[in-house]
């Protein structure tokens, strides 16, 4: 299987840190702090239930006081709304500190905005940018944006670790969460390889593929089938990998079908079907597909489904392989990179192996081996 080769939140919640002015009548409740999505009113219902009188006081050392993660956030954002001194902004700066420790997206970008200011958590810039990369890399909108202005200046961006290849990473997420379909495919690689400023984060290159499929991007539909089939940053699933591989070949990508027909040839994640399999290889060969083409030419001499039956072939192309057959060479990286066993694959191998078939004349294993430098 193959992968295909992209207004400050918190402006009402900080204006809490600036010695407020509480004008409201005995027993009545403070005005909600926003939350990150703006002050809709079923968000501001949300954090005025949320209020509990002194909770923070009250936290000692576990702020969350055992509260889940996305109920600690909306807790501390009502407790924002109180606060009338600094002691009280510095334990909602451990609430929200808690929260995202504890897996809230939308808390690290809270947390991360207080460790930038100072205000609430004792100032640490790398902290803080740590924090907003964080909840943008759970989808948290406006924690990118907030990143992204923050090292645009450029005395902040020298400030922190690779600031400037930093601030452009993470305006791409941004253009990826505002709609951009094919800076979420990109985005999506790139984390996948680790590569041009990107840490490997197979999680959230998933995430990035996910959004992208969403908006109709059939190379992220692809790769999204691909992360789900081998279980890479998602639990794997072969039912949901062949419906996303399914979405691809629908929208026009020859790779979707082939990684379909791969699934159908084995009976992995629905029946087993060799017919339909040959017939895709046949249509992704056709769009270019040289996946495609190679899997067609094997499943006419024979089509491999169990570990054992793998094994044998693998034996089989290798020993033709070492008599210079390229052919046979070609055989053999495409077993390696599907895997013995639908799952381990080896792409170090199946390069040599496609290397060594474009060194014997196999033009399809060089256009393979180019795709993958």
């Amino acid at each position: 299987m193959r992968l295909t080769y992209t207004l400050l939140f918190g402006l009402a919640a900080l204006a809490g840190c600036s010695s407020p002015v509480v004008s409201v009548a005995p027993g009545a409740r403070p005005p909600a702090v926003c939350p990150l999505e703006g002050c809709d009113a079923r968000h501001v219902q949300a954090i005025q239930s949320a209020a509990t009188p002194g909770a923070c006081a009250a936290a000692g050392d576990a702020p969350c006081g055992g509260a889940p993660a996305a109920e600690c956030t909306t807790r501390a954002l009502a407790a924002w709304g109180e606060a009338t001194d600094a002691r009280a902004v510095a334990c909602v700066g451990r609430m929200l500190a808690e929260s995202c420790e504890l897996g809230d997206g939308k808390g690290c970008g809270y947390a991360g905005r207080m460790y930038l200011d100072g205000r609430g958590l004792e100032r640490d810039v790398a902290r803080g940018v740590a924090l907003l990369d964080k909840a943008c890399g759970e989808g948290v909108l406006l924690a990118c944006r907030v990143a992204v202005r923050w090292l645009a200046d450029a005395g902040h961006a020298q400030a922190v670790k690779d600031g400037p290849e930093l601030r452009k990473r993470l305006d791409q997420d941004l253009d990826c969460l505002t709609g951009s379909r094919d800076l979420c495919a990109e985005a999506g690689l790139a984390y996948s390889r680790g590569r041009e400023g990107y840490p490997r984060d197979l999680a959230r290159s998933a995430a990035a593929y996910d959004r992208g499929c969403m908006l109709g991007q059939r190379i992220a539909c692809n790769n999204l089938g691909d992360a789900y089939e081998y279980g890479n940053g998602v639990r794997r699933d072969l039912t949901r990998a062949g419906e996303l591989y399914d979405r691809a070949c629908r929208l026009g990508e020859p790779l979707g079908c082939a990684n379909l027909g791969h699934l159908l040839e084995n009976g992995e994640g629905s029946p087993r079907d060799v017919a339909r399999a040959r017939a895709l290889y046949r249509d992704a060969c056709a769009g270019g597909e040289e996946y495609g083409c190679f899997h067609e030419q094997m499943s006419a001499v024979e089509s491999p489904s169990t570990p054992a039956e793998f094994r044998r072939a693998l034996e089989k192309w290798q020993r033709e392989c070492d008599q210079r057959s390229a052919r046979a060479c070609a055989f053999v990286g495409l077993l390696y990179e599907d895997g013995s066993d639908g799952f381990a694959r080896d792409e170090d191998r199946s390069i040599r192996a496609m290397t060594r078939a474009c060194e014997l004349g196999e033009k399809r294993a060089c256009v393979w081996v180019r795709k993958r430098q």
